[in-house]
């Protein structure tokens, strides 16, 4: 019996024409059927395989901007020659970084010649060296700390704690720092404030020179009223770092006193008397000045509307 050779099949699956065998003709067609969607299935999994490579290649044309996000971020902010002053806040439930933002704001009210960052302990350096580096360059820190748990450091400032802490070795590098701590915690737990309080140590201890002393927020009580107080210390040393400085390099201005050259005064018939004489000085010649007025008479017309309303004539002292 003739039959179709695979490579006729193959022929005829390309061609779409029927293969050159009149016998077995169903079987045939299985087999084409069979070619066919084998065929099919292999051109949907290179369809499949290229929209996949598609739909990733954008991710990676993406890749660059975000690069070039970060670049720009960790160059030095253009701050214009103005004082830098950086607020870190460490916090669990935002408590701390709240009271950071809040005296960020008053700060920009009253000091407009200085910039405030507010900082995250965590994004502040990507890698722990960098604590080092940058520390090195700030010149004025504000530090809002909570103690979390039994004494422990909140997530965000976890590592920067443990860098600090432990590479303790370094000497006084922070000789150029000043520095103000208002530590978060509650008086019911046994370790209260106790990442406050040692972060506070150590930057003196490490050469930085302390503003205020350490701002103890007890959340058991008021903690609000304690960050007040401890606010109300920082301001008058804030003044002597930011407004000292605006005032020095203002242009001095002149104090001149407005001293007036006459004044005009009302005065009754009856009084004219005691007015109206000449003031000498000791060498007989007459003076005239705001404390010694002569008597003139003078004339007031209001004009309004083409016409004379009122003609007012009375005896003033002036000078």
């Amino acid at each position: 019996m003739d039959t179709a050779s695979a490579l006729d099949l193959l022929a005829a699956l390309l061609t779409g024409r029927a293969p050159p065998s009149s016998e077995g003709d169903d079987g045939h067609r299985r087999l084409l059927a069979l070619l066919a969607t084998s065929l099919a299935v292999l051109v949907g999994c290179g369809v499949a395989l290229l929209v996949r490579r598609s739909s990733a290649s954008p991710q990676a044309v993406k890749a660059p901007p975000l690069a070039a996000k970060k670049a720009r971020e960790e160059e030095p902010d253009p701050d214009d020659g103005r004082q830098r002053v950086a607020l870190f806040f460490g916090t669990q439930t935002g408590t701390a970084e709240g009271f950071a933002k809040a005296l960020a704001e008053e700060a920009k009210a009253r000091y407009d010649r200085a910039v405030f960052k507010v900082l995250d302990l965590d994004d502040y350096a990507a890698e722990d060296e960098e604590y080092e580096e940058k520390l090195k360059k700030e010149n004025i820190a504000l530090f809002f700390l909570a103690t979390y748990g039994d004494g422990e450091p909140t997530d965000n400032g976890a590592r920067f704690y443990k860098w600090f802490s432990e590479e303790n070795v370094k000497g006084e590098w922070l000789s150029n720092l000043q520095f103000a701590v208002f530590a978060l915690g509650n008086r019911q737990y046994e370790h209260f404030n106790k990442v406050g309080k040692e972060v506070d140590q150590l930057l003196a201890e490490q050469g930085g020179k302390r503003l205020v002393p350490v701002g103890l927020g007890d959340d058991d009580q008021c903690i609000e009223d304690d960050f007040n107080a401890w606010k109300e210390l920082l301001w008058p040393e804030l003044d002597k770092l930011l407004l000292v400085e605006e005032n020095s390099s203002a242009a001095p201005t002149p104090y001149t006193a407005a001293i007036p050259a006459y004044r005009i005064v009302f005065t009754k018939p009856e009084d004219e008397k005691h007015i109206n004489k000449s003031f000498s000085l000791s060498n007989g010649h007459v003076v005239y000045d705001i404390q010694h007025p002569c008597s003139v008479n003078w004339n007031v017309v209001f004009v309004g509307c083409g016409r004379d309303l009122v003609d007012y004539t009375h005896d003033t002292n002036w000078v």
